[in-house]
This record gives C-alpha cells, sequence and structure tokens, in this order.
C-alpha cells in the first residue's frame, strides 16, 4: 500500500507447441511485461520467429473499414475464438463489405446533392421576385450574382459611378449584378472593402418559382431514399455489427501479439521469453502456464539484471484517483515509498482549510458532482460554448476532469465543515457565534500553521532516512538523518529567539539547539560534501512556507467580506446603487468562487510536490505496462 508492488524479473522457457498458448495466456490475464532478450542470448536463440503479419493485418484493416461503415449497437453477448484458424473462418463468412459500402456511397451521394440543393434553395429564394427566365441571367460568356449585405446601398453607390460596365438589377433587399465572366477578377476586387455577401447564379432554364418547386420536390425525393438507406444501414448493423465488432478487436488483438514475438527468442523445440511480474502474481501464473503445458516448461524466478523494475501503484480504491497528481509529477521508482495515500489524505485538508467558507464549498461540491454526471453520461447536445468546451479538452482530457472533480470532493466537504466552524458562508455570517473567527485570531492560524510546517518537513526527512535504509542506501539515510536534525534545531532557536529566552549555555534548550544543528551540518557536510550546505537557508523557508495556507484562506475571507459589504452598503443607499450592489455581489463571488477553486488547489499540491515530497521522494519510475489486450466484444479464454 505504501510501496508499489514488488516485481520479479521471469525467464520462461516453453515448447514451440505451446508457444502460442501461452503468449495468448499472457495477453488475456495481463500481468507480464514483455522484455527484449538479453544480449547474450542472441548466439544459441534465433529472433527471427515472428509470424509474417501482413495477411493478418490486411483482414484487420478491412474490419476496421467495415465497423466504420455500420452503425455502432450496444454492446452484444462477448465472442470467443479459440484459435487464430477459428478467427479468419468466421471472417471469411461475413461478406457484407460491398454492401456496406453501396449503402455509404449512396448515402454520401444523397447527401451532397441535398446540401448542394439547399445552397441552391437559399441564392433562388432571393430571386423569388425575379419573374424573367433565368436564362438571361448566366450564360457561358455572362456571369450573375445575387449580392445583399448591410452595406449593399454603399456598394449600389459603387457600381453606379463605375459606369456601364455592371448591369444591375434591384429584387427585395438584394442586387442582381450581370458581368463579363472574364471580369471577375476585377469586379471581386472591387467588392472586397465593403460588407456585402455573394452568391454566384447557376445557368438555368425558367423562373426561379418554377425551379424552387423543381429543387424542393428533388430534395424530398433524396430525404425518402436517405431515410430508406439508413433503414437498410441499421437493419445490416443490427445483425453483423457486433460480429464485425469483435473480429476486428480480435485481429487488433492477434496483431499486437504478433509484434510481441520480435521480443522472444527460440530455438527449433523451444521460445524463451523474459519480463516482469508482481510478485504476488507468480504462483497464479505458473499454475496456469502448467496447465497450459502439461507441465513442460522452465520459470526462473528472479533473474540477475541492472534494469530498474517498473513500478505498479497498489492503493486502495478510495485513494486510487490521487495516482493520478503522483503520475503527475513523476511516477515513484519500484524500490520506494508510493506517496499517494500521503497526497490523498493531504491535500483536501490544506484544499478545504485555504477556501474555509461553507458557501463556496457547496458550490465546489455541487459542481464537482454534476461534472462527473454530465462525463459519464454526456447529453446528446450541449448547451455550453463549444469554443470553451474545445479549449479545456486542449488543456486536460474527460478522464482527468473526472478524476479532478472526484479529487476535490473531500475538500469540498472538509470547506463545508470549516466554513460553518469560521461561520462563513459567502463572506456571510448566520445567525451564530463561530466558535472560531479567522480575523480574530489570525496569531493563532500562524502558529499552527507554522507547526504545520514543521510537522511535514520532518515527517518528510523521516520517510527519507526509512526509504533510503530500506533499500540499503546508508549513505544517503544518515544524509537525511543530518537534514532531520538541523531542520529541528533551527526551529527550536527560532523559537527560543521568538519568546526572547537567553540564547546562552545556560539554556538548555538554546544548547540542544546547538548540538542539533551542529550534528546535522557535520552528517550532512560528511555524506552529501559542503556544497549542499547551501541549500540550509531552505530548510526555514519551506517551513514558513505553510504560512501561505493562512494567507490563502484570510484573502479569500476578507474578500468576501468586502463584496458583500459593498452589497449591503448599496441596498440601503438606493434603487441605483442597490441594482449595482447585486452585479457586485454575483460577479464578486463569482470571481471569487474561481479563485477560491485554482489558488489553494494550487499551493496545496506545491506545498506537498516542492516542501514536502523533496525530503524523501525522487520518482523518476518506469510505469509497468504489461502485455494485455482489453476486450470490449469478445471473450478472454485464460483467466488467473
Amino acid at each position: 500500500m505504501f510501496k508499489p508492488a514488488r516485481m520479479s524479473r521471469v525467464r520462461l522457457v516453453v515448447g514451440q507447441g505451446h508457444a502460442d498458448e501461452v503468449l495468448s495466456a499472457l495477453q488475456d490475464v495481463g500481468v507480464m511485461q514483455v522484455e527484449q532478450l538479453p544480449q547474450e542470448f542472441a548466439a544459441i536463440l534465433s529472433s527471427n520467429i515472428a509470424k509474417d503479419k501482413t495477411e493478418i493485418s490486411d483482414l484487420a484493416q478491412r474490419f476496421r473499414s467495415l465497423e466504420g461503415l455500420l452503425e455502432p449497437q450496444g454492446h452484444g453477448q462477448r465472442m470467443s475464438f479459440n484459435n487464430l484458424e477459428e478467427l479468419e473462418r468466421r471472417a471469411r463468412e461475413i461478406d457484407i463489405d460491398d454492401r456496406a459500402a453501396e449503402i455509404f456511397k449512396k448515402g454520401e451521394a444523397l447527401r451532397a446533392n441535398i446540401s448542394y440543393n439547399e445552397v441552391l434553395l437559399k441564392v433562388l429564394s432571393k430571386l423569388s421576385t425575379f419573374e424573367r427566365d433565368l436564362n438571361i441571367l448566366s450564360t457561358k460568356t455572362v456571369a450573375s450574382y445575387v449580392i445583399y449585405g448591410p452595406q449593399l446601398r454603399q456598394f449600389k453607390r459603387e457600381l453606379a459611378e463605375r459606369g456601364s460596365a455592371f448591369s444591375v438589377i434591384s429584387i427585395q433587399d438584394s442586387i442582381i449584378v450581370s458581368i463579363r465572366r472574364t471580369d471577375y477578377k476585377a469586379f471581386s476586387i472591387m467588392a472586397a472593402p465593403f460588407k456585402v455577401y455573394m452568391e454566384a447564379i447557376p445557368e438555368m432554364e425558367g423562373s426561379a418559382g418554377e425551379n424552387i418547386r423543381s429543387i424542393k420536390a428533388s430534395i424530398e425525393r433524396d430525404q425518402k431514399e436517405l431515410l430508406e438507406l439508413g433503414a437498410k444501414k441499421k437493419e445490416l448493423s443490427r445483425k453483423y455489427f457486433h460480429r464485425v465488432s469483435a473480429i476486428r478487436e480480435q485481429l487488433d488483438r492477434e496483431l499486437e501479439r504478433v509484434e510481441t514475438l520480435s521480443k522472444l527468442g527460440a530455438t527449433d523445440s523451444t521460445v524463451a521469453m523474459e519480463g516482469w511480474i508482481p510478485e504476488e502474481n507468480l504462483p497464479a501464473l505458473e499454475s496456469l502456464i502448467s496447465k497450459i503445458t502439461g507441465k513442460v516448461y522452465v520459470m526462473e524466478r528472479g533473474v540477475p539484471t541492472k534494469e530498474v523494475p517498473p513500478t505498479k501503484m497498489e492503493n486502495p480504491v478510495t485513494t486510487r484517483l490521487y495516482e493520478f497528481f503522483i503520475r503527475f509529477y513523476s511516477v515513484p521508482k519500484s524500490n520506494e515509498i508510493d506517496p499517494t495515500i500521503m497526497f490523498a489524505l493531504i491535500f483536501p485538508i490544506f484544499f478545504g482549510f485555504m477556501i474555509g467558507d461553507a458557501g463556496y464549498g457547496l458550490v465546489m461540491l455541487l459542481g464537482a458532482l454534476w461534472l462527473i454526471r454530465r462525463i459519464e453520461n454526456p447529453p446528446r447536445k450541449s448547451h455550453l460554448p463549444r469554443k470553451l468546451t474545445s479549449f479545456v479538452k486542449t488543456i486536460i482530457s474527460p478522464n482527468g476532469m473526472r478524476v479532478v472533480a472526484k479529487s476535490i470532493i473531500p475538500g469540498s466537504i472538509i470547506a463545508i465543515a470549516l466554513g460553518l466552524l469560521f461561520n462563513e458562508f459567502f463572506g456571510f455570517q448566520l445567525p451564530y457565534t463561530a466558535p472560531f473567527d479567522v480575523v480574530k485570531n489570525v496569531g493563532t492560524l500562524l502558529v499552527i500553521s507554522g507547526w504545520i510546517g514543521v510537522f511535514m518537513v520532518c515527517f518528510g526527512f523521516v520517510l527519507g532516512i526509512l526509504n533510503n535504509a530500506a533499500i540499503g542506501n546508508k549513505k544517503h539515510a544518515i544524509a537525511k538523518a543530518g537534514w532531520l536534525f538541523a531542520a529541528i534545531g533551527f526551529v527550536i532557536f527560532g523559537l527560543n529567539v521568538l519568546h526572547k529566552a537567553d540564547l546562552g549555555p545556560a539554556n538548555i534548550m538554546a544548547l540542544a539547539s546547538y548540538v542539533l544543528l551542529g550534528a546535522g551540518i557535520v552528517l550532512v557536510l560528511i555524506e552529501e560534501g559542503a556544497q549542499s550546505l547551501m541549500e540550509l537557508p531552505s530548510l526555514i523557508s519551506h517551513i514558513l512556507s505553510y504560512t501561505r495556507l493562512v494567507g490563502i484562506l484570510l484573502a479569500s475571507v476578507i474578500l468576501a467580506e468586502v463584496i458583500d459589504l459593498i452589497f449591503l452598503a448599496g441596498i440601503h443607499h438606493s434603487i441605483l446603487l442597490g441594482i449595482v450592489g447585486v452585479l457586485i455581489l454575483v460577479l464578486g463571488q463569482m470571481f471569487n468562487i474561481v479563485i477560491a477553486l485554482f489558488e489553494p488547489g494550487i499551493q496545496g499540491a506545491r506545498l506537498i510536490y516542492v516542501e514536502f515530497f523533496s525530503k524523501f521522494y525522487s520518482g523518476n519510475g518506469k510505469e509497468f505496462r504489461p502485455f494485455v489486450y482489453k476486450r470490449q466484444r469478445t471473450e478472454p479464454k485464460f483467466k488467473l
């Protein structure tokens, strides 16, 4: 829980006849990260055992295209395939490519025709009062345009000044301009400075009204045929989509398995592979392989290697979502402390404390619940601005937003509880006496934040000692002990200065601070060198940095109260100032909520990342990436 899963480097040798089935089992259970065999095996094992994947790749591409032509259906019954031969046979049984492609092509042609006719209707609607035959407007030598827009009047004056180069006919709120086709470039340059729209009139026979009726009838026929094609596509999808999707998924899985073969080695009779497996999964996996191979295999555990094992974080379900923030910072090495649980406990407390308002906490709680529900059950049509949603998605993925929303729920609840303790509700006071007044007890809060800083820094160094001692790195463990002694020495010395105590040898506490400081500096000097002593001032700054908890809390509370005072003053003065006061109240509180969301979130994470993690956490681990294919349409053949 506090450390990643223990990993073991395993070497597995099986017979050629069982290699495919063993690989399928590994891919189904997903507990082994397959690695390239070491170079020393190249002389005795052939690496050229990868099967020709051209046929599988072509088949997979065909079924991807076919799946794209069909209409997605809900999850049906999962399919299972015993081997590649059965998969290929069942793939050959599906022969709907031509029908699906024909429906798609006809549909695209109909949609294009409808779209073109709708544009044409828009042009003809401007010509509805033009009763003459349209063939006089556009010919091989003459082009005509319907022109309209906010600066049409100015444009008409410009045309009049140009003389007889253009033929102009006024209709409704538009004009028809006819020009020689060879004059189009000069005409478009002349029209560019004006805010007008130009729609080309195509070569047509008959009046505008006749053409409008004909085009509307054509659109109706196309839409009817499009509906019929949609019904055919729906019926085809109902019959075949689940099978097509399942076969495509299994083919993709087969491609991944074939690509993995390049990492293995083989002789005429055996296949060898190496990889990392969590130790807790070894007994079950060995039992599965024994069953597949009839106990004819070799599995060597703990294979010597200079590679650092990959990291598989193992945290309780309640705190697992905070792994997102640890990965964002850096994945832990497999042999160091996984700080996910500590982040999950500390961050909500810091976040809620810095908000300190029950109203703000309630808004954030409801907002987080709404966002989670919206992401997990997206609406068919969003009423949010498209540009805003696109911008947010470029910054963070929907899954990332869901994780962040879930992570602020505990902090929002703490903010509500502390807001009730402080009697802060959007800056207003409810009709009861606050058990703890923020503004009147700033000194107490600063002392509390200072002791929080002392605890966090010292606890970080303690974790650093334990972590380095556990992996046998005595030098760094001693150095961390030196930093711990120096930090405690600084704290004791600072308390003596604040209390104006005697700093001479008669004061035992002052003397203890000198001893701890001296011992800490000596240990750091011996283990890390003289250059590391430049970091001593950072001990004080890291401890004092935690006073920002109080600073951000005060800023939020005081700003909310100032907004409320302006509002109250306005509504008691006049109606006009009351309206202004309401606007200031709404906009000011919205602004303060946004600040209260981002500032505590950023600063709370920073206090953990910089002032806490830096004392024991190095990160830069490689995440465990098992050989596995996540299925949706097919049933796994093997399970642990």
